[in-house]
């Protein structure tokens, strides 16, 4: 057994008694790649080569590397990371986004339609994808037992909290679940540098949303307002959602999607960054609903 899996069998006993921690992973700018893309940049029926196997099982890690380039400037030596996947994508940080003159825009994994693209460089050729650059929203990886030892489902959206000297809270850290996955919150570059927080670091689990504290009701302040936060302020009414489509959503979940079935709602509708979960897309096609950004 690895030391990584006793540490997250140690910590999915400790959660099952609640004392929920869950360790960190780093993740640079990295870029996942079509077959069709990497014969076009590194040579026809081109095989990556693994160097470093990576925290969730079957991914790795390669030796190849490709230069991502937009309007603005190019970022060289941009590490590939396999297996190959259907479509290419290229993860960022939103400080090497805007680097490149490229809007970020948080996305899950996956989720590249209506995403801004960029030119990639191999050492055979070059390409330009119309779509996939990404920032990754966070998120925290979680087997389907180990999910069960922190109470958490997929799709939900948990907050964890970093200790010492540049402490805070960082919400919105959305859980993935499944078979394929294994306990770690993965971050960004930027996210982590914030808060000092390095590879192995654990946080901790908290409230979903974050803690409330005394004297707040709303959950959304933790207490410092005094009542004059967004939270407490009178919302402002969205327009009314056709009859047809839900009110706009800024996380799509599975249980989001066969509600709206359910509801005889074939139309989801997305704020501009939405999050939409991969259980939520699969359900969607299964259901022939559409999810409109």
């Amino acid at each position: 057994m690895e030391r990584k899996d006793i540490r997250n069998a140690v910590l999915s006993h400790l959660a099952a008694q609640g004392t929920r921690y869950v360790p960190a992973g780093v993740s640079a700018r990295h870029v996942h790649l079509s077959q069709e893309d990497m014969d076009c940049l590194f040579g026809p029926h081109y095989a990556l080569h693994p160097c470093k196997a990576l925290s969730q099982p079957g991914q790795f890690a390669a030796a190849e590397r490709v230069a991502v380039a937009g309007p603005r400037g190019e970022l060289s030596n941009v590490r590939v990371l396999g297996p190959v996947r259907g479509r290419s994508q290229v993860e960022l940080t939103f400080s090497e986004a805007k680097k490149l003159g490229i809007p970020g825009q948080v996305r899950m994994s996956g989720d590249v339609d209506n995403t801004p693209g960029c030119t990639l460089k191999g050492p055979a050729g070059q390409l330009t994808i119309s779509q996939g650059v990404i920032v990754p929203a966070r998120h925290l990886h979680l087997s389907p037992l180990q999910a069960a030892s922190y109470g958490l489902k997929d799709g939900q959206a948990v907050a964890l909290r970093m200790g010492g000297q540049r402490a805070g809270l960082l919400e919105q850290v959305i859980c993935r679940v499944g078979e394929g996955h294994d306990l770690e919150v993965h971050l960004d570059t930027d996210e982590a540098n914030a808060l000092c927080i390095t590879d192995g670091d654990l946080l901790e689990l908290v409230t979903p949303g974050g803690e409330k504290k005394e004297g707040c009701s709303c959950g959304g302040c933790h207490g410092s307002c005094q009542g004059g936060c967004r939270s407490h302020a009178a919302p402002e009414a969205p327009p009314p959602a056709p009859a047809n489509e839900t009110e706009p959503m800024d996380l799509v979940t599975e249980r989001d999607v066969e509600e709206a079935w359910k509801r005889g709602i074939p139309v989801i509708r997305c704020l501009p960054r939405c999050i939409v979960t991969d259980a939520a897309r699969e359900r969607a096609m299964s259901l022939e609903i559409t999810i409109k950004r």
